[in-house]
C-alpha cells in the first residue's frame, strides 16, 4: 500500500509537471516570468554591440553551401514571429568564418525592432538564420551542447525603395492573418542567398542563448555588419501579425542582456564605406520606424 500510494504521488507529479510545461505561455511583456537560464544565466543573448568593445580578429571567410539555390518554403505565424522554413532534403549549410563545425539550416525567423544594438542603436528589423551542428540529428538535439548551435543574424535598414526580390515572401506573409495561428503558407521561390548580405566579411562573434524562452545558452552568435535593405509598407506587414490573444504583434525583441565577462570579436570588412553606409542608420529613421509601428498603436 506505501509503495502503491508512493508510485501514485510520483506519477501525479510527473503529470502535473508535464502539465505545467505544456500550458507554459510566454510574451514579451512579462519577460521577468520567463524560465530557466531566462533569469538564472549569465551568458544570455541579445547584447549591445560596438567596435570598442570587440577584439578585432582576423576569422577565415565564411562557406554557405546550397545557399545559392532556390527553394519552395513554409512560413507560419507561431504567435511571436513570422518563421520560415525551407521544404528541401538537402538542407544548407555554413562553416568557415570560426565556426566550430559545419552548421545546418533549421529556421528562419524575424523580430521586430531588432534584438541585437549597435552602439545602443536598434535596426527596423532583424533575421536569425538557425543553424544545428552538422554532428546532431535536430536542433533539439543540438541545443544539449555547448557550441552546437549557430545563429547568423542580419540586420534590415529602412529604404525608400522595397526590394523586389523579397516579394514573393512579403505576399505569403501578408496572408498569415488570414488563416490560424502555426498554419503554414507555401512561399514558391525562396531565394535563400538573398537574405545575407552581399557583404558577409565583416561580423561580431560572440557565445550567448537563444533569446526565446527556455533561452538555452551555449549558441555560438555571428552578428553581421553589413545589412540589407527594407520599406516603410513592408515593415508594415510584420507589426499586422497577431499574437495568440488576437493583438497586433508590436514588438517581439527581447531587453539587452548583460555581457559579464565574456568577450566579443569582430571581423572588419574592407569595405568600410558599404558598412557604414548599410549599418550606421541615422538615429532619425530609427525613430521615425518606432513611430511608424506602434504610434497609433499606443
Amino acid at each position: 500500500m506505501v509503495v502503491t500510494s508512493i508510485a501514485r504521488r510520483l506519477l501525479f507529479f510527473i503529470f502535473y509537471n508535464a502539465v505545467l510545461a505544456t500550458a507554459f505561455h510566454w510574451d514579451y511583456k512579462h519577460e521577468d516570468e520567463w524560465p530557466d537560464q531566462c533569469q538564472k544565466g549569465k551568458q544570455q543573448s541579445p547584447i549591445n554591440l560596438s567596435r570598442q568593445m570587440a577584439t578585432e580578429t582576423l576569422f577565415p571567410s565564411f562557406i554557405f553551401e546550397y545557399y545559392d539555390e532556390i527553394y519552395r518554403a513554409e512560413i507560419k505565424n507561431s504567435g511571436h514571429t513570422a518563421q520560415i522554413q525551407l521544404k528541401v532534403a538537402v538542407k544548407p549549410k555554413v562553416s568557415g568564418g570560426g565556426l566550430l563545425s559545419t552548421y545546418v539550416l533549421d529556421n528562419m525567423h524575424f523580430h521586430w525592432n531588432s534584438e541585437h544594438t549597435i552602439n545602443e542603436e536598434r535596426f527596423p528589423l532583424e533575421l536569425h538564420l538557425v543553424h544545428y551542428d552538422s554532428t546532431k540529428k535536430s536542433l533539439a538535439e543540438a541545443l544539449k551542447v555547448k557550441g552546437g548551435v549557430a545563429v547568423l543574424a542580419v540586420f534590415f535598414y529602412l529604404s525608400p525603395d522595397s526590394d523586389s526580390e523579397f516579394d514573393s515572401l512579403f505576399d505569403t506573409l501578408d496572408q498569415l492573418n488570414k488563416v490560424k495561428l502555426n498554419e503554414v503558407k507555401p512561399i514558391e521561390r525562396l531565394d535563400l542567398g538573398d537574405f545575407l548580405p552581399r557583404d558577409r566579411a565583416g561580423f561580431y562573434r560572440y557565445e550567448g542563448s537563444l533569446t526565446t524562452p527556455n533561452c538555452t545558452e551555449g549558441v555560438i552568435w555571428t552578428v553581421f555588419t553589413n545589412g540589407l535593405p527594407i520599406s516603410s509598407k513592408q515593415l508594415k506587414i510584420f507589426s499586422n501579425l497577431k499574437t495568440e490573444s488576437g493583438g497586433n504583434i508590436i514588438k517581439n525583441y527581447r531587453t539587452l542582456q548583460e555581457l559579464n565577462d565574456r568577450k566579443v570579436q569582430i571581423k572588419i570588412s574592407p569595405i568600410e564605406s558599404s558598412t557604414a553606409s548599410h549599418v550606421a542608420i541615422p538615429s532619425v529613421l530609427l525613430l521615425y520606424v518606432g513611430f511608424f509601428i506602434v504610434g497609433d498603436k499606443l
